[in-house]
């Protein structure tokens, strides 16, 4: 078995290596971002005008939007979160242990791959340790849309979060902010400073006349400590064969507090090589309590039934990264080393009815890559060569003390990857170039106890084919098709159950892994018109199509008296839907010239074609998101400025064999407004989640003496309301 599987990566190399051999292709159009390439290339027949982020998405390899530092502050987002909701095709809902859940396109969470500054993120029980990062250290955010050669592992699509990097622009931002939530308050801080390193750019040879000074290096440095205060109230209610039986109310208040340093520095080490430095040093605490009262009728009467928990949780999140960009004469090489460990603790202790229960989980999650890219820079088409190889190593210590938990847990898992991949680009008649990827991955895990996770290994290929033809000058077309693997999330094949927060019910289950989950395979389609809009605008509309096999969903099921959900492979399916964005200026209605739009909508579809749920949607999936933005940016002569944004989340099937139901369509409301004093800074105050937010969701299912039951829920989250005081120099 070692020589075949060994033989077999061979394989995977050689044939990506064979897809660059095409003689005569130079040039790459370099990744995003690169302050030494320029910011598009440009086709025959088009004519170069937009702003950088426009050409990125004009002349990107896969479908993609570019979200940049000017379109952040036009949507008025305080965090990472508050932006990543406002993206196309990107459904983002709050959950229990203050962070968030996201879903692109409306399919199972790890189905969006998420990465920070192009690396994968070591998140442990969270799936982004940066959400609550200031919108300020956002350089930009790329949603890759299309599965190419470099981007691989997730169906939904790809997030790669950009965060602000060195720069010899001196800037420096102060921010102090007040946010307040059911009439406590919570501080937040932000200081960032960019600029030249002093000493370390030399002046020009006067000897030589011809000569230019050496750019000096430059860093950016970025301090935050963001208090948050967090919770819900929910009312739960449980009918069978349609009389009420049960009813409570549970409130939970909690208060998170991240502080970030994020530290840059980047510069020359020779004519032809450039080095960045950069980390990331993050640590969260999250506390408070959830209780809830409720009464209901039973077998022997009325009854009551209280809960109360008090919760904890701590992360750590450490990153360390050096990029190394090397020039010859015809391409350029880039190469990252990077390092990341992500800790964290939950504690959780409490009550329900008489029954006690505590529940304690420490997990240590460590990261490290190398990673390479060869770019041809000496001709308008693209090639591209890269390889990357990491291991992972996770350990979590679990103690648990409940009716619906197992003993103690101690186990490690060590995950070995290896990737190679490769992409050329071919111009075709009309001005359209053909470009073919191909990435071969090879993955194995094993863990300290096989009754816990069984040793895997597993190799796949991933071919990719992209088009793209301009129409005319500001228009383009674009198709994209690719096949991918999708590999099951670790902590998803552990076979251990955790306890639910409070009673357990089918609207509040435990959560169990499946070590039988399989890998998700799909084919991919995306398609789509691209236009520029004058002055500095752009639209877009892109069908696309999902074919899966071995589909992961959530399941549900009545586990000994207890309701339990894992992700399960549930069949075959297909997920299509439409998306459009624009952006765009406001003149055309009569609004003054520095107003802007930025909208985006989605509509969802998805059908299981086998197995439990045939004919029904995936679950969880929305049929529609949308979002829109109407603002006035930051007068530079001073003045008011503000914005407000509706975000909606349609309706979506929770169906799991034996169970069903759904979730109600919910909207959201954010406004601000601001003034800018000049010479002096600014205000602003902002009031988000206007109207609470509500969530509602019924489920139904039958229980054992074949009573139909049905489970209401309704969460609502309190409005928020921001005021800060700033100043940037």
């Amino acid at each position: 078995m070692h020589h075949r599987t060994t033989a077999h990566q061979r394989c995977l190399w050689s044939l990506a290596a064979a897809l660059l051999a095409a003689p005569g292709v130079g040039w790459s159009q370099g990744t995003p971002g690169d302050a030494d390439d320029p910011p598009a290339r440009q086709l025959e027949g088009v004519t170069v005008s937009a702003r950088r982020s426009i050409e990125q998405r004009f002349f990107a390899t896969g479908s993609l939007v570019v979200v940049d530092r000017a379109d952040i502050a036009q949507l008025g987002a305080f965090s990472v979160a508050d932006v990543l909701r406002q993206l196309p095709g990107v459904q983002v809902t709050p959950n229990a242990n203050g962070g968030i859940e996201i879903r692109m396109r409306g399919m199972e969470r790890s189905a969006t791959q998420l990465l920070v500054d192009g690396q994968r993120v070591g998140s442990g029980r969270t799936q982004l340790p940066l959400d609550q990062l200031p919108a300020e250290v956002v350089e930009r955010i790329e949603v890759v849309r299309a599965p190419t050669a470099e981007f691989s592992g997730a169906t939904g699509g790809t997030l790669n979060i950009v965060l602000r990097q060195a720069s010899a622009q001196r800037e420096t931002i102060v921010r102090l902010t007040d946010n307040t939530v059911w009439g406590r308050h919570a501080g937040q801080a932000f200081f960032s400073k960019a600029g030249p390193l002093p000493g370390s750019g030399k002046a020009a040879d006067p000897a030589d006349a011809g000569a230019a000074p050496s750019p000096p290096w430059s860093y950016f440095v970025a301090v935050s400590s963001i208090g948050l205060l967090l919770g819900s109230d929910v009312a739960r209610e449980r009918r069978v064969d349609g009389a009420s039986v049960f009813a409570s109310e549970a409130q939970g208040r909690f208060k998170r507090t991240d502080q970030t340093l994020l530290p840059r520095l980047q510069g020359r080490i020779g004519p032809s090589d450039q080095l960045a430095l950069r980390g990331t040093l993050s640590r969260a605490r999250f506390a408070g309590r959830y209780d809830s009262q409720g009464d209901g009728t039973g077998a022997t009467g009325p009854y009551a039934l209280d809960t109360a928990e008090t919760h904890r949780y701590e992360r750590q999140y450490l990153q360390a990264a050096a990029d190394w960009t090397h020039r010859f004469a015809r391409s350029k090489l880039e190469t990252t080393l990077a390092l990341s460990r992500t800790s964290d603790t939950v504690d959780r202790v409490g009550r329900t009815g008489a029954e006690a229960y505590a529940f304690h989980d420490d997990r240590d999650d460590r990261l490290r890559s190398l990673s390479a890219k060869l770019s041809g820079t000496a001709d308008p088409l693209l090639w591209q060569l890269g390889a990357l190889v990491d291991e992972r190593r996770l350990d979590v210590r679990n103690q648990s003390q409940s009716q619906g938990a197992a003993g103690p847990l101690d186990l490690g898992v060590v995950v070995r990857r290896q990737v190679v991949w490769g992409q050329n680009e071919w111009e075709l008649p009309a001005h359209t170039t053909l470009t073919a990827g191909l990435r071969g991955e090879s993955l194995a895990i094993s863990g300290s106890d096989a009754a816990l996770l069984a040793e895997r290994r597993t190799n796949l290929l991933q071919p990719s084919l992209h088009l793209r033809t301009p129409i005319d000058e500001q228009l383009q077309w674009r198709l994209n098709l690719s096949r991918v693997t999708r590999n099951p999330n670790i902590w998803d094949l552990v076979d251990r159950r955790i306890p639910s927060q409070g009673s357990n019910g089918l609207d509040n289950p435990d959560t169990a892994g499946n070590p039988a989950l399989r890998p998700e395979v799909a084919w991919t389609l995306d398609t789509g018109l691209e236009r520029r809009l004058a002055p500095q605008g752009q639209v877009g509309l892109n069908l696309f199509v999902r074919r899966l096999h071995d589909t992961i969903a959530t399941v549900t099921t009545l586990d000994a008296g207890r309701w339990t959900e894992r992700r399960g492979n549930v069949g075959g399916a297909i997920v299509w839907g439409l998306e459009a964005d624009a952006r765009t200026g406001l003149t055309w209605v009569g609004l003054g010239a520095d107003w802007t739009l930025s909208a985006n909508a989605s509509l969802l579809q998805s059908r299981m074609l086998d197995g439990p749920d045939a004919g029904s949607r995936i679950p969880g999936q929305a049929r529609y998101t949308a979002s829109a933005t109407i603002a006035k940016p930051v007068p530079r002569a001073g003045g008011l400025f503000g914005g407000a944004t509706l975000t909606l989340t349609g309706p979506a099937k929770l169906n799991s064999a034996p169970a069903s139901g759904r979730s109600a369509p919910r909207a959201a409301l954010d406004v601000y407004l601001g003034g800018l004093v000049r010479g002096w800074g600014y205000w602003r105050v902002g009031l988000f989640n206007i109207g609470d937010a509500p969530f509602d969701r019924v489920r139904r299912s039958v229980d054992a003496a074949g009573s139909e039951v049905e489970t209401r829920s309704r969460m609502e989250l309190t409005p928020r309301v921001y005021l800060t005081v700033g100043t940037q120099f």
